[in-house]
């Protein structure tokens, strides 16, 4: 236990010594820039894999405080009910180079917990933001064919045999252990390639399942909040969404950071 609270209190510290939350703040002046930008680029990809917007809208809703979902539910709708393919693969170039640059962002707050100095060429840096986008994007994508192929073998099974609740419980609970997989699988990327310095993959789970895990309990947790606590609709009105949105982008931005400086304070040995 006491070796416990040491290492709490060195990992507090280092994220202190490396002003996580500056950081954080920083990056999730990008991230806002690119969420929606980020959602147009996800909308034209689930056109290739023949996927309704509607399931995206569902699963992204799972994944995002009330307010937050509810805007970007509104913003999907307007994106598919005005598509137009000459914009829309205007506004896919657009998009790509924003959630990019947002992918930018994290690699030198990554670094910076790190200790290190990103050395590589700009180009090859570029690159690597635009691989993170394309991962994160396919693991979403991915995360949506296993809830739907989960939901096509389940309606299959229950039209050839007798089911019950528990069947149809265990079902559910194996989409939602893959989408957690695929999840954490492509957050352990994002560090790896977002770090100047080669780790081994399995480094870097303890960071990705702080952040798996912190993004679910913010989500839930502002949730309840604005449900039975929060009067910022009458306060701010219109604006609440972006404002709660904000909040929450900020605390994933620390999330983030911190999981990576929990892999570093590990890697050093606490």
């Amino acid at each position: 236990m006491k070796k416990a609270f040491e290492f709490l209190r060195k990992l507090l510290k280092a994220a202190k010594d490396n002003e996580i939350t500056a950081l954080a703040t920083k990056l999730t002046y990008h991230l806002i820039f690119a969420l929606f930008p980020f959602l147009i680029f996800l909308i034209s990809l689930v056109g290739f894999f023949n996927i309704e917007p509607t399931y995206l809208m569902e699963e992204i809703s799972a994944l995002l405080p009330y307010e937050t979902a509810n805007m970007v539910n509104e913003v999907i709708n307007s994106v598919v009910d005005t598509r137009n393919p000459g914009a829309l693969t205007i506004g896919l170039i657009i998009a790509l180079y924003t959630v990019a640059n947002g992918f930018r962002s994290i690699m030198r707050g990554i670094n910076r917990v790190y200790g290190q100095e990103d050395r590589r060429h700009i180009v090859k840096r570029w690159a690597l933001c635009v691989l993170l986008v394309v991962i994160l994007a396919f693991a979403i994508i991915s995360s949506l064919l296993a809830i739907i192929y989960r939901d096509l073998i389940y309606n299959l099974i229950a039209a050839n045999f007798s089911t019950n609740a528990f069947v149809e419980n265990i079902f559910g609970a194996l989409g939602v252990a893959v989408t957690i997989a695929i999840l954490l699988f492509a957050i352990i990327l994002i560090y790896r390639f977002s770090s100047s310095v080669k780790h081994r993959l399995l480094s870097l789970l303890p960071g990705a399942v702080l952040t798996i895990a912190v993004w679910g309990l913010s989500a839930w947790g502002f949730n309840i909040y604005i449900s039975n606590f929060s009067n910022h609709s009458m306060i701010y009105g219109p604006i609440t969404s972006i404002i709660l949105t904000m909040l929450w982008l900020n605390v994933v931005s620390i999330t983030i950071l911190f999981g990576a400086q929990l892999n570093a304070q590990l890697k050093a040995g606490g």
